[in-house]
């Protein structure tokens, strides 16, 4: 049974983020998390996708050796991005060639240095065109994302979810989150989305937060876009490094189970390419009963 199998039969997934090292010195450390996946036997993982295509070779690369070695279903991010139409059709290509069954179909981020994003000449301005793009012509699955406290861009939250089911009706199967730690946020988000008619199995995007450091204003949570809920900064508290993580691994326990108790069609950890945080839930949630190997 495939993760879209499950999805579509209300078989919670388990899966993974990675992303292709700019370090050549972290390419060891990705490595190391990536041997420890057939362990969690995740249902899939996906691989990101550089500004403008930064990492265009090495997310090929990196996702046809997870599918040949690990033989895990790995879905790369492709992003519209610096790329004309030609290039993506190539892109798409490529990733058939390498055994790929699906391809999570984003707009990307505006380059480092730009406020705003631009589309390539020949390219397209929103994700939904890119997903119709692979619907209509190339053999592929589609995934694509969604924001449960809207995206930054967004005029309103009705305005976005009118973007998501534009995804759905050009192709997309199955959408992600964004990352989020108030559950609230996003069974609002989904009561609205469906009531719009946005019928595609709503995967959600978590983070074990493990270090004060990462809830900074300038952190990765924080460019995000997600909020930080009070229920998460009291969990954390203070103290040594040790017992933070601890807590901050009992927070996404309980969120996630939460998250599954009420339907979510499954869970997707950013890892930030280490696995030990997530390892630790998915341990957890396996114990409580969540999840079919």
């Amino acid at each position: 049974m495939t993760f879209l199998d499950k999805l579509t039969s209300g078989i919670p997934t388990l899966s993974f983020e990675f992303s292709p090292p700019k370090n050549p010195a972290d390419w060891a450390v990705l490595y190391t998390t990536l041997g420890a996946m057939p362990k969690l036997a995740p249902d899939f993982v996906s691989v990101t996708y550089g500004a403008g295509g930064s990492t265009r070779e090495r997310t090929i690369d990196l996702v046809s050796r997870v599918q040949r070695e690990l033989d895990i279903e790995t879905v790369p991010h492709l992003t519209c991005v610096g790329h004309s139409k030609a290039e993506l059709e190539e892109i798409l290509k490529l990733l058939k060639s390498s055994g790929i069954r699906t391809i999570m179909a984003l707009r990307g981020d505006a380059p480092k240095g730009q406020s705003t994003f631009v589309a390539h000449p020949d390219g397209f301005l929103y994700a939904s065109d890119l997903i119709k793009l692979i619907y209509d012509e190339h053999d592929f699955q589609i995934g694509c994302a969604f924001y449960p406290e809207k995206h930054p861009e967004a005029i309103s939250l009705e305005s976005d979810i009118e973007a998501l089911k534009r995804k759905q009706d050009n192709g997309a199967s199955f959408a992600t989150s964004q990352l989020f730690f108030d559950n609230d946020v996003f069974y609002r988000f989904r009561d609205k989305a469906v009531a719009a008619g946005v019928t595609i199995p709503f995967v959600v995007g978590l983070l074990p937060v493990t270090s004060l450091p990462q809830l900074s204003p300038n952190g990765f949570i924080r460019r995000c876009g997600a909020d930080i809920p009070s229920k998460l900064t009291d969990c954390l508290g203070q103290g040594d490094a040790a017992a933070i993580t601890s807590r901050g691994i009992d927070y996404a326990i309980a969120q996630s189970m939460d998250l599954l108790n009420h339907g979510a069609a499954g869970l997707h950890f950013y890892t930030m390419n280490r696995s030990a945080a997530s390892a630790k839930v998915t341990t957890a949630l396996r114990a409580q009963g969540y999840f079919s190997r």
